[in-house]
């Protein structure tokens, strides 16, 4: 894998869960784990279905559709229970992808929380349809030990995966597209949509 591949990491802006009806989503793409090429952003629905298709069409209509060789996601649902389809992005963009958790989700409590909402097993087929979270561990570029949970499509195996993060990963413990989108995300707590 080269030294200097290009991710686009995708997160929502924050947003409330009492006023928001929208929510920005920031892509960042970073070539290695340092330098900054590109943001895009779009807009979705919090609690919607449309984070699948707004997503595609952010990277398909961006300048940066050839170059991103992986889509790294903080997490398969997005703008609160805006479910992700991955495999859906993988095939429309055919760019690998990938979504990292910090820690496993409490599939009972996931439940709970999407019945609550219309469509809720429409939101959870999609969920339950994205690949099984892995564990894997790495150093990052800075010397860090880290463990993390990904799911992943477009890969050969864990390895791959390792590889990536291990590239991309420079002083946290997720891929620094991703990081950056998060930070571009939560500047945005006061502006609300």
């Amino acid at each position: 894998m080269k030294k200097y591949i290009r991710t686009i990491g995708i997160d929502d802006a924050a947003f409330s869960r009492e006023k928001s009806l929208k929510c920005f989503v920031f892509g960042v793409v970073v070539r290695g784990n340092n330098l900054v090429e590109g943001v895009l952003r779009t807009e979705i629905t919090v609690d919607g279905l449309d984070a699948t298709e707004r997503i595609i069409t952010m990277i398909k209509e961006s300048k940066f559709l050839n170059q991103v060789k992986t889509i790294v996601l903080g997490s398969a649902t997005i703008a609160a229970f805006n479910v992700i389809n991955m495999e859906e992005i993988y095939q429309k963009t055919a760019i690998p992808t990938i979504s990292i958790l910090h820690t496993p989700p409490n599939d009972a409590e996931v439940k709970k929380a999407l019945s609550h909402l219309p469509d809720w097993e429409k939101r959870l087929e999609i969920l339950m349809s994205n690949p099984n979270l892995e564990k894997v561990e790495f150093i990052n570029q800075s010397g860090r030990k880290c463990k993390t949970y990904v799911q992943y499509l477009g890969f050969s195996n864990i390895n791959e995966v390792k590889n990536l993060l291990q590239i991309t990963t420079y002083s946290s413990c997720v891929p620094e597209s991703l990081r950056l989108a998060d930070i571009i995300g939560q500047s945005f707590k006061d502006y609300l949509l």
